[in-house]
């Protein structure tokens, strides 16, 4: 159920440490890492690149700590509120 912004834009999956690739595309640094071991250019627009090439996503990954840190909020109260019941 997380928004769509914060999954990687090559595996569809939730982004733990997300970067910007040169061609502005957002992916988790482990799936880049890993295509980049096999391949060395940008998945999305075919130019050379280098592990060394990404940046750092740190806005996203400020939502994504705040939205994981809103869920875990309400998923203690939701089971605090079910104890007292």
């Amino acid at each position: 159920d997380a928004p769509d912004e914060f999954l990687d834009e090559i595996l569809s999956t939730f982004m733990k440490d997300p970067v910007i690739l040169p061609s502005g595309h957002y992916v988790d640094r482990s799936t880049i890492t890993q295509h980049l071991l096999n391949d060395p250019i940008d998945p999305f627009n075919r130019e050379e690149m280098t592990i060394e090439d990404v940046k750092p996503a740190i806005e996203l990954k400020a939502k994504i700590d705040q939205w994981l840190e809103e869920k875990r909020a309400a998923q203690r109260q939701s089971s605090s509120n079910n104890n007292n019941n």
